[in-house]
């Protein structure tokens, strides 16, 4: 690398940060060469984003100056970066929804470029139409940035001289190469022209000041047909001239016609200039744009044959939701699954180094009691471990008897101390009447909090063993069943809590049992009628366990985190294939436990959790259990380790 050069993988973290702060979005970025050749065309000065990464070079050393290699960069990562502040993947809305309901939707599918993708499928050349439309929304998307920002406009008066060298329009991208500095210089600064007549016409509604997506998509239907005759003496000059490059991303080129048939390279007539839509058209260009969120993907563990094709979030129901009235309960009592509290939470952005506040929703429900058999369907199959578990525990509690002795009534007599009085006597002294001893408990205020993913995946069933046929949450449920009641016998304080969620806005917390409730038969019901839910927020989850753990008085107060993947959701970070953000943020939770003077460990029955347990969790506060098998025996060996039994 020469000395001035700037390499992505440097600048990659400060321009994340930059672009964060430019359009409230973090981009991944990648390297130029990975980009479609759409995005990133020679011919084009900038290059494009596809909604979720920015395309940057590998290595940039054009001078010899490192100040003007930054500066270079820093344009390309804007000029992509604030497609989203400039509107670039608004939608259309249009008249739709559910029967009875007028409700407005916006139109185009999950992915940012999925609706321009369609719009160009309107023309008979959809690659021309793309390339003309890519140029043009980089000229609006600069020219929006240039007025806004004024370093950026210094930037780039002093970058575009340097690439602005004049082209003979010898075809369509030529020109559009000059109509891309036209329609940017100066106000004052004569056009350079190099194109057909009427283009730059057609063009500068797109950079127009207040220009908007609907502008440049007019002015791309207005342009087409200017420039259409230099694509065609290109395809005819050429012999196997690709007709669409490598198109719009997406796209066949050319497409099929509505009536089957494509149109010649050369067009017949005045067919192959027309657009094959019009009308469509013209209802895309009248109806209003909005701006919408896309996710950048369902859950990993969000599949159809999991949870069905109900993913709305409005429409879900959900295991352990229901809405307030849709079930009668007693007088003055909340309904199984029923809203209890909705708390704000934050959430830690590892890439800004800090919080992201009131971020995440919780909802706060109390658990459905659905099944009639609790406690035995639970343990069912595990009697021999039950018992062994109980005893254990009983002898726990023993052991922390102590004798207390000198006492005035008591189980036995104190020896000692009777031959004190004896002596008394004989010496003429008065006696103490303290002379009895008896076994008594020594107090260990302990509360332990138990956190159950119900994520989605725990619906996979077991194919090996003794209890091959029941599903992961099966096992997670008797561990904690036998949990349960081994600490009956014991006497701490605990607590049964469940969690899952569907993107930041609904983290559902479910409450199976309390720490100022009993484990009786209700409690039981709802611990057996928990099932698979959506997904696993996990850093929300463990901040209000930490809540409820707070309020407790114990001089010792466990959290133990049950799972059987590591943190994932929807939109838990910009991409969710990328599981930095989850794991940062849960660990940083956990964190925050640790410094409210609360023992947290995550056991989980991932085989691979070894690689992002070691990262997540506190040293010596994480257990792989190699089969699922083996929970049942391993968590009360983990519980008594941590209180110290």
């Amino acid at each position: 690398m020469a000395a001035g050069g700037v390499s992505l993988e440097e600048a990659r973290a400060s321009l994340a940060l930059y672009g964060k702060g430019l359009c409230s979005r973090y981009l991944q970025a990648k390297p130029l060469e990975e980009a479609p050749s759409a995005l990133a065309n020679p011919w084009r000065p900038f290059p494009f984003s596809n909604g979720k990464e920015v395309y940057l070079p590998s290595l940039l050393d054009l001078y010899a100056d490192r100040r003007d290699n930054w500066r270079i960069l820093r344009l390309y990562a804007s000029a992509q970066v604030g497609q989203w502040e400039a509107g670039t993947f608004d939608r259309p809305q249009k008249e739709g929804g559910l029967p009875g309901k007028a409700r407005r939707q916006p139109s185009g599918d999950s992915e940012p470029l999925g609706f321009i993708r369609r719009f160009l499928e309107l023309f008979p050349m959809p690659a021309l139409a793309g390339e003309i439309f890519l140029t043009l929304e980089s000229a609006r998307v600069i020219s929006h940035l240039s007025r806004r920002y004024r370093g950026l406009a210094a930037d780039l008066s002093w970058f575009l001289p340097r690439l602005n060298a004049p082209l003979e329009p010898l075809d369509h991208r030529c020109a559009l190469w000059n109509l891309f500095f036209d329609l940017l210089r100066p106000t004052e600064a004569p056009a350079a022209g190099g194109y057909p007549a009427g283009a730059l016409e057609a063009a500068e509604g797109a950079a127009r000041e207040g220009a908007h997506l609907r502008d440049t998509l007019s002015c791309t239907a207005s342009l087409y047909p200017i420039l259409l005759p230099l694509y065609r003496r290109l395809q005819e000059g050429f012999q196997g001239f690709p007709a669409a490059d490598e198109g719009f991303p997406g796209l066949e080129a050319p497409l099929r016609r509505p009536g089957g048939k494509r149109p010649s390279p050369g067009g017949e007539g005045e067919e192959a200039g027309a657009i094959v839509a019009p009308q469509e058209m013209g209802e895309i260009l009248g109806a209003d744009f909005v701006s919408i969120r896309f996710p950048a993907g369902l859950g990993e563990f969000l599949r159809p044959d999991i949870l069905g094709h109900r993913l709305d979030a409005e429409e879900t129901a959900g295991a352990g939701r229901m809405q307030a009235g849709e079930r009668a309960g007693g007088e003055g009592e909340k309904a199984a699954g029923e809203e209890e509290r909705r708390l704000r939470y934050p959430e830690w952005d590892y890439l800004a180094r800090g919080y992201r506040r009131d971020w995440t929703t919780l909802f706060q429900l109390r658990a459905e009691e659905r099944c009639t058999a609790g406690s035995d369907r639970l343990t069912g199959g595990w009697e021999d471990l039950v018992r062994e578990v109980t005893r254990q525990f009983r002898m726990l509690r023993y052991r922390e008897c102590n004798w207390r002795k000198r006492l005035v009534s008591g189980d036995e007599v104190d020896i000692q101390a009777a031959v004190e009085r004896w002596v008394s006597l004989r010496c003429g002294l008065p006696p103490s009447e303290k002379v009895y001893m008896e076994k008594r408990r020594i107090t260990r205020e302990v509360s332990a909090l138990f956190l159950l993913d119900l994520s989605a995946s725990t619906s996979a069933e077991i194919t090996e063993g003794d209890h091959a046929g029941e599903t992961v949450l099966d096992l997670l449920l008797a561990s904690v069943a036998i949990m349960a009641r081994a600490l009956e016998q014991l006497g701490d304080r605990f607590g049964i809590f469940g969690f899952s969620g569907y993107g930041r806005d609904r983290v559902e917390f479910l409450r199976i049992k309390s720490f100022e409730e009993a484990m009786d038969e209700a409690a039981w019901r709802r611990l057996a009628s928990l099932r698979p839910m959506k997904s696993t927020r996990m850093g929300t989850a463990v901040r209000h366990a930490r809540r409820l753990l707070d309020a407790e008085a114990s001089s010792l107060k466990l959290m133990l985190l049950l799972s059987d993947g590591y943190p994932q959701d929807f939109d838990y970070g910009e991409d969710r294939t990328d599981r930095e953000y989850g794991l940062r943020d849960t660990a940083q939770a956990l964190r925050e436990a640790e410094a409210g003077h609360i023992v947290p460990f995550c056991v989980t029955v991932d085989a691979a959790g070894h690689d992002y347990l070691r990262r997540m969790c506190p040293p010596h506060g994480y257990l792989v259990v190699g089969s699922v098998e083996d929970l049942p025996r391993e968590l009360p060996k983990v519980y008594l380790r941590l209180r110290g039994g």
